[in-house]
């Protein structure tokens, strides 16, 4: 029996000296290929090579140091994590591993720890270049804490109109058996040149907390006319509200409300809803669809007040510099007086290309058909409208700094109408051509 117990104890040491040998001779092999692997760029084969040289000696530093570079290279934050930890347990102060250790904090999103341990290398006072990457690392934490945005867009635009007025394409108006003949300033076509300035700012609230954004848009718009001052238009609107953004869709629900005034007299307000929903199909192909409900009030005739609701849908189709977009309307508006109060269909259709040299032109067609509810006095029947638009230009990108998202653009276009109508006071034709000049801050 104690001739067994010695065999036993002989046997067992026999086995533990082989397996320490076989471990001395393993370890430096897969540490020396995996580090190979990782400096030819082959990443998993690092990390499947540096893996097995840490079954077998787990707290060695230099080891779990390269274990946590491949780690870091494959996508294994976590465990990048866990073995830059446990060189820091030998040794507190090695500031290349503070370095990596906050690169895979950064990247797993606790950016508390990132910052951490970016600020105790930089006190460290190390290479030029290595302090200049964590400042952006910094800037990047900041700028995804940041909770408040502000971005908007600056328009000067001058524009000449040869019928400003929408005058009639003849003067005589039949009316029923009768015909008359049109007086004044409406009687025949006024051309007059436009200055306008737009401005739209834009403040998104970002919270990570929540599961959606903050939205805020204030638009303002002024058009001066240089003869026809009772034609002065002022808008002032604001729609808040939240958006929900996903990888493949943008959606948002708004309150909205808007002031109108002309020849600076106020003429009109309005309040209600809209939501949009932009859906991403394909990588080059999305759809939009939109409603809006608002009450209107007619300062100047209450006739006028109104129930609008509009709904809108759309595909766009974007290949290489070419846009393609197409957006069909329905629009119902009750008004007090019926007479005021229509249903409206319209499409438009535009398409826009990139060119060389930061130019881009762009070409539309519109057509919008217009049934009134009721009869308008000395006229037979209710009014119909249709209405067909051609729009043509060209724009150019005259400056841009990206870092920023600020720049500058120039456009120029024309847009020719022709309205139709079975009551020939609102047949007319016009043309607009139009300059602005866009700044986006």
């Amino acid at each position: 029996m104690t001739q067994l117990k010695f065999f036993a104890v002989v046997l067992i040491t026999l086995h533990l000296s082989l397996a320490q040998a076989v471990a001395a001779e393993e370890l430096p092999a897969s540490f020396t290929v995996g580090k190979q692997y990782f400096e030819q760029g082959r990443f998993e084969e690092a990390y499947t090579e540096l893996h097995k040289a840490f079954l077998l000696d787990p707290g060695n530093p230099d080891l779990n140091f390269h274990l946590g570079r491949a780690a870091f290279e494959t996508g294994r934050f976590e465990e990048a994590v866990m073995a830059y930890e446990r060189v820091l347990m030998v040794d507190p102060n090695a500031a290349r591993v503070k370095f990596e250790l906050a690169r895979a904090y950064f990247q797993l999103g606790t950016r508390e720890l990132a910052r951490q341990y970016f600020k105790e290398v930089l006190a460290t006072n190390p290479p030029e270049q290595v302090w200049k990457n964590i400042e952006t690392f910094l800037a990047s934490i900041d700028a995804s804490e940041q909770k408040h945005f502000v971005n908007g867009t600056f328009t000067l635009g001058h524009a000449w109109d040869d019928n400003a007025r929408l005058a009639p394409a003849s003067s005589q108006i039949p009316a029923g058996l009768f015909e008359f003949q049109l007086t004044g300033p409406n009687a025949a076509p006024q051309s007059d040149q436009i200055n306008t300035a737009t401005l739209v700012l834009n403040h998104i609230y970002k919270n990570a907390e929540y599961p959606f954004l903050w939205k805020t848009a204030a638009t303002s718009y002024n058009a001066l006319y240089q003869s026809l001052h009772d034609l002065d238009v002022n808008y002032l609107g604001l729609a808040t509200g939240p958006v929900f953004q996903k990888d493949n869709y943008i959606w948002d629900v708004q309150a909205l409300g808007s002031y109108i005034d002309v020849e600076h007299d106020r003429y009109q307000s309005s309040f209600g809803a809209t939501s949009s929903l932009t859906y991403s199909f394909l990588k080059n192909f999305m759809g939009t669809i939109a409603i809006k409900a608002e009450e209107k009030n007619n300062y100047v005739d209450p006739g006028r007040d109104a129930f609008n609701l509009m709904f809108s849908v759309g595909p766009v189709l974007l290949v290489g510099p070419n846009r393609l977009s197409l957006l069909f309307t329905k629009e119902k508006e009750n008004a007090d007086y019926d007479v005021n109060g229509y249903d409206r269909f319209g499409w438009k259709l535009r398409y826009d290309r990139g060119l060389p040299y930061d130019f881009a032109v762009f070409a539309g067609l519109g057509y919008t058909l217009t049934d009134y509810d009721a009869k308008m006095s000395l006229f037979p029947s209710s009014r119909s409208d249709e209405v067909q638009e051609l729009t043509a230009g060209v724009s150019r990108l005259l400056w841009q700094d990206t870092t920023r998202n600020q720049a500058l653009i120039m456009q120029l276009g024309h847009t020719y109408t022709n309205s139709d109508s079975n009551i020939n006071l609102y047949t007319y034709k016009k043309n607009v051509t139009e300059l602005n000049l866009t700044v986006n801050f």
